[in-house]
């Protein structure tokens, strides 16, 4: 465990200068920042190949070959990409976070977090900014697969180990004329998305069911994550959670600035090691751990439910459980999975 009071010295100042001297990235033709419709592969159109079931359907604790894995919904059969996104204010608006089906929050040295928002059921044709990649995203993404990961550059020492691992990779993106660099590095999913020999998604050890068991469970509509030196806040409104930054609403430039939303807010309580290096400012770097088991809280309906998680190889499901040992059960649709040590 690293020691908090030593990290929390290191300024935000700082820490964003790191990044942006650490930060590497491809550049490709400039284009102008301007908003973009969201696709799925072979189509311009903004509606998803498949249309997703009414809340009322059916469902089972057991994954059915019918339904996505990442939202509970009808199978789509979609390749899943995901997504290096910058999470700092020169970041903001982010492009394209709206689409996600699920939005993983990590931290990174200097106490920032960064986003890995990953995508299947829709593409949208600009996803911005783009950044580095981490060791924590080489432990959680061969689960999926083999899945797309759309990321700017990494650190010499994380290198050999993204290069080995069970992760589809592209780095060549396109830089964004109207954002000062680092922070304008963009991708077209919707392009990426009709590659031939993308896998869709495996079972990531996510079940959806309905909200019976939630009767008992503590109402909470209002919430708040410590992660890193950032404040994750989320309202429970019209049936779906509304994240906030540091007090500011994530928006979708890529969708008319329309706020994002989730069904699920789930925290997973981890724990962090030093990943054995430092950037170029003197900053450790450090990996969060999401292979063993750890406590768990689920937002869901306006509820709170609390729990456990293990994960047994980087290339397993979680097993999620609530309280009583049962399989934790998910509200359908898109979900922020935080990792909070």
């Amino acid at each position: 465990m690293r020691n908090n009071t030593r990290r929390r010295v290191v300024t935000v100042g700082v820490a964003a200068t790191a990044l942006v001297l650490a930060a590497c990235s491809s550049s490709g033709s400039g284009a102008a920042s301007v908003s973009s419709p969201m696709s799925t592969p072979g189509t311009a159109s903004t509606t998803p190949r498949t249309t997703a079931p009414k809340a009322t359907a059916p469902t089972s604790s057991a994954p059915a070959a019918r339904r996505d894995p990442l939202t509970g919904l009808a199978r789509n059969g979609n390749p899943v990409i995901a997504v290096k996104l910058e999470n700092t204010a020169a970041a903001m608006p982010q492009f394209g976070l709206s689409a996600a089906d699920l939005v993983f929050v990590e931290e990174v040295e200097g106490s920032l977090t960064r986003l890995m928002p990953v995508y299947q059921s829709r593409f949208p044709r600009r996803v911005e900014p783009v950044r580095s990649v981490r060791s924590t995203d080489i432990d959680l993404l061969p689960m999926f697969g083999k899945p797309l990961l759309v990321y700017s550059g990494v650190a010499s020492q994380v290198r050999p180990k993204l290069s080995n691992a069970s992760i589809t990779l592209d780095s060549q993106g396109t830089r964004d004329p109207g954002r000062v660099a680092p922070h304008n590095l963009y991708f077209d999913l919707a392009a990426l998305s009709k590659r031939k020999g993308l896998p869709t998604s495996r079972d990531i050890g996510l079940r959806f069911g309905s909200a019976t068991r939630l009767k008992t469970a503590t109402r909470e509509t209002q919430f708040t994550v410590q992660i890193g030196g950032d404040r994750f806040s989320f309202s429970y409104k019209a049936n779906r959670y509304l994240p906030s930054w540091n007090g500011r609403a994530y928006t979708d430039s890529g969708a008319g600035g329309q706020q994002v939303t989730a069904s699920n807010v789930l925290v997973l309580k981890t724990r962090t090691v030093s990943d054995g290096y430092k950037d170029p400012a003197g900053t450790p770097v450090y990996k969060t751990v999401s292979v063993g088991k750890g406590s768990l809280t689920l937002y869901r309906d306006g509820r709170r439910v609390t729990g456990t998680w293990d994960r047994t190889a980087k290339n397993n499901p979680f097993r999620l459980r609530d309280d009583r040992g049962r399989q934790l059960q998910l509200a359908r649709g898109k979900t922020w999975i935080l990792l909070q040590s």
